[in-house]
């Protein structure tokens, strides 16, 4: 139970920064870039070894979330079931923070924040799947000599 946890956990964490890298940093790169406040100080250096590891861990603890409810509560272990459960959660979640930074904050607007709900809709449906996938991988028993 454990192992699969944090297998499923590990394997959620790595599709979520590849496709936030595909999705944030090449495909909507410009869109978000555009759409943004631009200020003094606000975008830090993106190239750095701590840049890339406090994603990593944004997109671990997101993972070990999914991959918590999914496996203790939900029982989610097949693909369309945690693509399901992973996009509702991934909007609920991408629609809670955005709505609150529009309301506080001068930064995006209306625009990237839908934006910003569907890819986080999609990217975390897709980690849904693979959580879901991982959770419901049967290991083989080895028969005894």
């Amino acid at each position: 139970m454990i192992k699969k946890l944090i297998l499923a956990t590990l394997a959620g964490s790595v599709v979520q920064y590849l496709l936030g890298w595909l999705i944030y940093g090449l495909l909507l790169a410009n869109f978000m870039n555009s759409h943004t406040t631009h200020y003094e100080g606000l975008m830090k250096d993106m190239n750095t070894g701590s840049f890339m590891i406090l994603v990593f861990l944004s997109g671990l603890v997101m993972s070990f979330l999914i991959t918590f409810i999914f496996q203790r509560w939900a029982k989610f272990e097949k693909p369309l079931m945690g693509l399901t459960g992973g996009m509702l959660l991934g909007f609920l979640l991408a629609l809670s923070y955005d709505l609150y930074f529009l309301a506080s904050m001068n930064i995006s607007s209306v625009g990237a924040m839908i934006v910003d709900i569907i890819a986080n809709t999609i990217v975390v449906g897709i980690v849904g799947a693979v959580i879901a996938c991982v959770l419901g991988f049967k290991s083989k028993a080895v028969p005894a000599q």
